[in-house]
């Protein structure tokens, strides 16, 4: 019984301390890979809204990928919770405009090309690494939910604050 309240109030220290502060700003980018568009690359800007709570504007652009590109412009909300003194991880939950371009033309001769954009939900959990007292690395598992395309990413990136 000791053992498991000394777990408790440890764990309870333990996120009562913050990771981020209110109004720290960072600026990064990520490599990512979906499981539908492969190789991408993209930038952030993260906000800290509170000491736990996290804004996270984000433009990714995918490669061409079996006659198709795409890119997304969304903003995510990051739930922060320190599990070390270095390390947090977080759930995410977003929204964005996702635009796919179809290279027809590539396929058949004087054919037009074809996009599309719809509105995309991303839905995920990520963990952050403080490497150095203004360096981040992050790695990030997202689900974006759009409508006929929908895809799971991974991330990997480093985050700049000021």
């Amino acid at each position: 019984m000791k053992k498991i309240l000394v777990l408790l109030v440890c764990l309870c220290a333990c996120f009562a301390t913050s990771y981020a502060q209110k109004g720290e700003s960072a600026l990064g980018l990520n490599l990512n890979y979906g499981n539908d568009t492969k190789i991408g690359m993209g930038v952030k800007y993260r906000y800290g809204l509170t000491d736990q709570l996290r804004l996270e504007p984000a433009f990714n652009y995918y490669f061409k990928h079996d006659y198709v590109s795409m890119w997304d412009l969304g903003a995510n909300l990051h739930y922060l919770f320190p599990v070390a003194k270095q390390i947090s991880v977080y759930p995410l939950a977003g929204i964005g405009y996702a635009q796919a371009k179809g290279y027809v033309s590539d396929i058949v001769d004087g054919a037009d090309d074809v996009t599309e954009g719809k509105i995309a939900i991303n839905l995920g959990a990520g963990v952050d690494f403080k490497v150095a007292s203004n360096t981040v690395i992050d790695l990030e598992l997202k689900y974006q939910i759009i409508d006929s395309y929908n895809q799971l990413v991974l991330s990997a990136g480093v985050a700049f604050t000021f």
